[in-house]
């Protein structure tokens, strides 16, 4: 009996649903045909213009720049520029506050010198420092530029000097604090000296156009040129050199081996060793001057003959300071600068002579 109970109410049930589907929207066969007379509930937003929903273009991928072509000037430009940041700063924190009346009373300890080192000679494990740097580039990179040659030669005087000043800092309890002192003080000097030179000489050499061409290149070596522009390349690379001849020699080496001083040898052999280089190369570029005659080769040959006798007397001194000097035959007298004097007085006057006076 339950069981026809339930069935009978489950059946009424839908046969209730069915009715009220079948009835759902009976309602709406009166209504009025004009759907205007409806009263707005939601309002219609308008409609807009075509070109204010148009999406904006894809933009096109940008193209990838082209790598640069690594040449000589791209790659010594940053090696200069990185050298230069480690001097500059050398000279700013440790060179022009150097304090010389605490030295003379034996006081250092207002500077540190192993950071000093560091920034103005040594470098560090993780990066070497200007000295093994521009030791690197006088021996692969002399040459290629008047400019590249005279801040390496620059360079290289810098660092040897510093190198005497930093061990006098570290002889201030040693005898004769005075003389240390001075030695020091004229280190300094030449320092700051040097690298002001070293400034004017990077800004040329960050000049430089990317593709400039090396003055060893084989198609700088067989350009014609003048002889105005050939005067003009020996002006160029023979007078900073040359003018300073006796100067340099008496800063490397005969005023340098008295104590406390040392000679400094890696300058004082750069020096010929560089000169030379461009004179063997000045004179394989003689049968390239256009229009030369007789007179104007004769000229060219005995001004290079004058720059070579500079280079023969600053050799023959290497007997003195570097070929196993004795000390039974040391005397103090240097003979052979006044040979270099005389070379050096000799080439100016050929100088003037060929090339004319400095403007």
């Amino acid at each position: 009996m339950r069981q026809t109970h339930h069935l009978t109410s489950s059946i009424a049930t839908l046969i209730a649903i069915a009715m009220t589907v079948s009835c759902f929207g009976c309602g709406d066969r009166n209504l009025p045909k004009d759907k205007s007379k409806y009263k707005t509930v939601f309002t219609v937003p308008p409609k807009l213009k075509k070109p204010l929903v148009q999406a904006a273009p894809t933009p096109k991928p940008a193209e990838p720049e082209k790598p640069k072509v690594q040449t000589w000037v791209t790659k010594i430009k940053p090696v200069i520029a990185e050298i230069q940041q480690d001097l500059i700063r050398c000279r700013n924190e440790f060179m022009l506050p150097f304090q010389f009346k605490k030295m003379r009373r034996r006081d250092v300890t207002w500077v540190s010198l192993s950071e000093m080192d560091i920034v103005c000679r040594e470098g560090t494990k993780k990066r070497r420092g200007a000295y093994k740097r521009i030791l690197w580039l006088s021996k692969e990179h002399i040459g290629k530029h008047p400019a590249l040659d005279r801040w390496i030669s620059l360079g290289l005087d810098l660092s040897e000097h510093f190198r005497t000043l930093s061990l006098m800092t570290k002889k201030v309890g040693a005898p004769k604090i005075a003389l240390i002192t001075d030695t020091a003080k004229k280190s300094r000097d030449r320092i700051l000296s040097a690298g002001m030179a070293m400034d004017k000489e990077a800004r040329l050499i960050a000049a430089l156009a990317d593709d400039a061409k090396t003055a060893d290149d084989p198609s700088v070596m067989s350009k014609e040129l003048s002889l105005d522009e050939f005067k003009k390349a020996l002006s160029e690379r023979y007078d900073f050199f040359l003018d300073d001849s006796l100067a340099a020699y008496k800063r490397f080496a005969s005023q340098s081996w008295q104590y406390p001083e040392m000679v400094k040898y890696k300058s004082y052999r750069l020096w010929p060793e560089l000169t030379s280089k461009l004179l063997q190369r000045d004179r394989a570029r003689i049968g390239k001057i256009k229009g030369l005659d007789d007179k104007a080769q004769k000229a060219i040959e005995t001004y290079l003959s004058s720059v070579d006798n500079v280079v023969t007397a600053w050799r023959n001194s290497t007997k003195r300071y570097v070929k196993g000097r004795k000390k039974d035959t040391w005397t103090d007298k240097d003979l052979f600068e006044k040979a270099l004097g005389k070379a050096q007085k000799a080439w100016n006057k050929q100088r003037v002579k060929f090339i004319g006076k400095r403007s």
